[in-house]
């Protein structure tokens, strides 16, 4: 008789760089996750099994300070789970979900290995491939996990068992879920005190410092509404919620933030949403109430621009205090706008900048992706040259990458341009590097440099905040520079640029440190910073004449 599955315990992996696993990167960011968190809390509400919950990254960075086959190791032994949950969000990622379902089974092949997230659930095929998974759910997670086990305890069959797929007779079944998770709208907060919640403030590298000075943020993470209704070809999180949008009652999330700020001293939040300001009375509501709080917040993924192109929104987003706009822009190719179905006019990205910027200062980031699969070079360097016209304080110039789940996934796989799956290596999935795909009428080399050669042209030598000369913007340009360091402590651009802000401020001493360090940083850096100064009319011997 199989065991019956009374101790659930729930895995969040760590990040890939943690583990030595994406290139080009040295440290890693993460912060709770809500997710994982809210499938957790559902089946721990239902008082039938002992739960358990751990982050990775927390246990490896600051508890066990161990690899990931030992922290599994020991993990499992001090619970005994009956059955391991693991996030599974991203397909950049799989390696480590397949290491972990490996050495659990290593240590005791009899429990249950379930993965969750974007991966199982557009790549079910993929996911299921290993033995050592033996159950992956389809969307988002609570119902899909509550009804397996409950499935597998009273014997009843999986085939009636919605949002769940198996392997039966070495035949995969997928099971699609065909409804939602309605106690959304009326969650109540998520069991902070079961993570250790003081450990996400000690990573010390986090967006937000380009805003605020270290020390000053502890930082709270939220989850208001779920889905988008769009059907941008790009992103699979509207097909992994079937285009279906909702929200949580207001006086709900702010209880929770409340609770957080209490009880944790939160001072800022980020809110993990799709598309947060779907509906207009809603988002007014809810920013009324958070005018109450005093704290800090943004939307991590990026705001919708046509959603919030609006001035009384964007007057409330202010009184409400908002620390940074993140906008989703994704072109500057109307053309390119069209086919990737994204609603959108570029005139209201140029007018939502322009009101953003009348009612307040806060910092405009905006969201870009270039080297699509039917674009020209001339399109993307429409994407590129918009970006810099904007009055924006910082641009994300990401590269098109063909996650599977996404419309343009499939375009890609039905015309020859990556074999399935994307790159081979999952690895090679990074958002600054272009994609492993047949472009039509440029290099994936060409892509590359171009993108970054457009990212130094805007974000550092004609910086917004460098240029403007004050003291409140320099400060500004100082900390997205510094903030530059901590992720590529040998960036010649952010030395050059450090040493702009002390020449404007007459720092002599500090202008030639900063001189001496870039001056280094093209000596001992295997990055070829020469060739970008060199095609931006930089002149380093002139530059290095007096140091």
């Amino acid at each position: 008789m199989t065991k019956p599955i009374k101790k659930l315990l729930f895995l969040n992996p760590p990040d890939p760089v943690l583990v030595g696993e994406l290139k080009n990167q040295t440290y890693s960011y993460f912060e709770p996750p809500i997710g994982l968190l809210y499938v957790y809390s559902y089946l721990k509400d239902t008082q039938k099994y002992d739960t358990y919950f751990v982050d990775l990254n927390i246990e490896m960075k600051f508890i066990s300070k161990k690899s990931l086959e030992e922290t599994i190791e020991h993990l499992i032994e001090s619970y005994k789970p009956d059955l391991v949950a693991v996030s599974a969000l991203y397909y950049t990622s799989r390696n480590i979900f397949h290491e972990i379902a490996k050495k659990i089974k290593e240590v005791d092949e009899n429990i249950k290995v379930v993965l969750g997230g974007h991966y199982p659930t557009h790549i079910t095929k993929l996911a299921l491939a290993d033995k050592n998974v033996d159950y992956a759910i389809i969307s988002e997670g609570e119902l899909g996990l509550a009804d397996l086990v409950d499935a597998l305890n009273n014997c009843s069959g999986l085939e009636n068992v919605e949002g769940i797929a198996y392997v039966k007779n070495g035949e995969i079944i997928k099971n699609g879920r065909k409804t939602f998770w309605t106690g959304f709208k009326t969650s109540k907060r998520l069991p902070w005190e079961d993570i250790k919640m003081e450990y996400y403030y000690k990573e010390g590298k986090n967006f937000l410092y380009r805003i605020y000075n270290k020390g000053e943020i502890k930082l709270g993470a939220m989850t208001a509404t779920r889905g988008c209704p769009n059907q941008c070809t790009f992103c699979s999180s509207s097909k992994f919620f079937k285009h279906i949008w909702r929200y949580r009652e207001v006086d709900l999330v702010i209880e929770e933030i409340k609770f957080l700020k209490e009880n944790y001293g939160v001072n800022t939040v980020v809110f993990n949403d799709e598309n947060m300001a779907v509906n207009k009375e809603w988002f007014l509501e809810l920013l009324n109430e958070m005018k109450k709080l005093n704290i800090k917040w943004i939307v991590g993924g990026g705001l919708s621009v046509r959603t919030i192109n609006d001035e009384e929104v964007i007057k409330n987003m202010y009184e409400a205090g908002i620390a940074a706009f993140n906008i989703a822009i994704e072109s500057g190719s109307a053309e390119t706008l069209k086919k990737v179905k994204k609603p959108l006019f570029l005139s209201e990205v140029e007018n939502l900048v322009k009101l953003i910027r009348k009612h307040g200062n806060a910092f405009i980031v905006g969201f870009f992706i270039v080297g699509f699969p039917f674009e020209k070079k001339e399109d993307f360097i429409k994407t590129l040259k918009f970006g810099g016209e904007l009055d924006l304080d910082w641009r994300a110039y990401y590269c098109f990458q063909p996650f599977p789940g996404t419309e343009l996934y499939d375009y890609c796989i039905d015309n020859k341009l990556t074999a399935e799956y994307g790159a081979e290596d999952c690895k090679d999935y990074e958002f600054h590097s272009a994609a492993e795909i047949k472009y039509i009428d440029y290099t994936k080399e060409e892509l590359n440099e171009l993108n970054y050669l457009y990212n130094i042209k805007y974000n550092f030598l004609e910086n917004r905040n460098l240029s403007l000369g004050t003291e409140e913007t320099l400060k500004q340009a100082e900390r997205d520079f510094n903030y530059v360091l901590e992720i590529a402590p040998k960036h010649f651009f952010a030395f050059l640029c450090l040493a702009k802000i002390m020449e404007k401020r007459n720092d002599k001493e500090k202008r030639k440190h900063y001189l001496t360090l870039a001056k280094n940083a093209l000596k001992t850096d295997s990055f070829d910073w020469l060739k970008y100064a060199s095609k931006l009319g930089v002149d380093t011997n002139k530059l290095f004449l007096n140091i």
